[in-house]
C-alpha cells in the first residue's frame, strides 16, 4: 500500500524522484485526450478545466458539490499512479503540504518547487525545476487572464490573502454531517480551506487550470488527508451522503471525469461508495500507519558557557 507523506519529511532523493516524474510526464508521456497537442500532465489539467465549467464540461460538477471530495481523491491518485509509470518507481508517493504550519516559504524553494513569480518577469516563476526559461515546463492550457508564458505565481499578494491557520483546521475538522447545508464538513472545508489557498499561491493556481501549478496536487492531499482525519474523529457520523433522491450526488453516484462525448482520460469507473476509505485505492497517510517512521528533528545543542571549576 502507498503512504503520503508530508512534504517537510521526503528525503532528497524522494523529492528529486517526484519532480523527475512531473517532467517526464510534462515532457515525455503522450496525452491521451489530444495526442501531439499536448502531454499527459496536461490532460489533468484539461480535466480539472472541464469540470470548472471549461471547454468539454461535464456535469455533475465536482466544486461547490458533496462529490469535491471522492472526485478529487480519484483525480489525484490518477495523476500519482500516472508519475510512478513515468519513471517506472511504484514507491514514489505524492506528499501533502500542510499550509496550517509550514509557512509560507515551504514548499517554495528553488531545490523543489520552486519560489515565488518574479513581479519584474510578469509573476513568472524564475527558480526551480518548474521555472519558464528551464523549457521543460511550458505551460500548453491556459485562461486567457495569464497568457502561456510560463508558470505564474503571486504568493500572499492578493488583497485579503492568507493561508488558513491550525484553528481554521480544527473547526473543520468539528463540523458535522458530512453536507449539505452551509455549515457542513463539505461546504465548510472548501470555502474556507480549499479556495484561500488557490487565492493565496495566485497566478496559475487561482485560476480554472489551477493543476498547471505542481503545488495544486500537494495542496489537495492535504484535503484528501483532512477527509481521513474527520472520518475517524466522527465514526458515528455518515463519511458521505445517504443514499437519497439524488441520485447524481448521493453514495451510489458515479464520478464522473468527461463528457459522454468526450475521450475517458483514464479507464474504470467509480462511485462514491467506491472511494470513501482511501485504502480501497491502495494508499494511506504515514500518520494514520505505524509503518511509517518520520525524522525527527536533531536534539539541541546547548549553547551555555560552562561553570567555573
Amino acid at each position: 500500500m502507498d503512504i503520503r507523506i508530508n512534504h517537510r519529511f521526503m528525503t532528497r532523493e524522494q523529492k528529486d524522484t517526484l519532480v523527475e516524474a512531473i517532467l517526464v510526464l510534462k515532457n515525455d508521456v503522450d496525452s491521451v485526450l489530444r495526442p501531439g497537442r499536448q502531454n499527459r500532465y496536461d490532460d489533468y489539467v484539461q480535466v480539472h478545466h472541464s469540470a470548472m465549467g471549461g471547454p468539454g464540461a461535464f456535469m455533475p460538477m465536482p466544486h461547490r458539490s458533496p462529490l469535491f471530495f471522492p472526485w478529487h481523491r480519484v483525480f489525484l491518485r490518477q495523476f500519482e499512479q500516472d508519475l510512478q509509470r513515468a519513471v517506472g518507481d511504484m514507491t514514489l508517493t505524492l506528499p501533502f503540504w500542510d499550509w496550517s504550519m509550514d509557512g509560507p516559504s515551504n514548499p517554495f524553494t528553488p531545490s523543489f518547487l520552486g519560489g515565488n513569480g518574479d513581479s519584474a518577469q510578469n509573476q513568472r516563476v524564475t527558480s526551480g525545476p518548474f521555472a519558464f526559461k528551464g523549457e521543460r515546463f511550458k505551460i500548453r492550457l491556459w485562461d486567457m487572464e495569464l497568457g502561456d508564458a510560463g508558470l505564474r505565481r503571486e504568493l500572499g499578494t492578493e488583497p485579503g490573502a492568507h493561508l488558513p491557520d491550525s484553528d481554521q483546521v480544527l473547526m473543520a475538522l468539528s463540523k458535522t454531517p458530512y453536507g449539505p447545508g452551509p455549515d457542513t464538513w463539505s461546504n465548510f472545508c472548501e470555502g474556507v480551506l480549499h479556495d484561500p489557498v488557490h487565492r493565496w499561491v495566485g497566478g496559475n493556481m487561482s485560476m480554472p487550470t489551477s493543476p498547471n501549478d505542481p503545488v495544486f496536487f500537494l495542496h489537495h492531499c492535504y484535503l484528501d488527508l483532512l477527509w481521513e482525519r474527520w472520518k475517524r474523529q466522527h465514526p458515528t457520523s455518515k463519511p458521505y451522503l445517504p443514499v437519497s433522491g439524488v441520485p447524481d450526488l448521493d453514495l451510489r453516484a458515479t464520478l464522473v471525469f468527461h463528457a459522454q462525448s468526450d475521450i475517458a482520460p483514464w479507464p474504470g469507473n467509480w462511485t462514491v461508495e467506491q472511494v470513501i476509505n482511501s485504502e480501497d485505492l491502495d494508499y494511506t497517510y504515514g500518520l494514520f500507519t505505524s509503518k511509517t517512521i518520520l525524522p525527527c528533528a536533531p536534539a539541541p545543542v546547548c549553547q551555555a558557557p560552562l561553570p567555573d571549576a
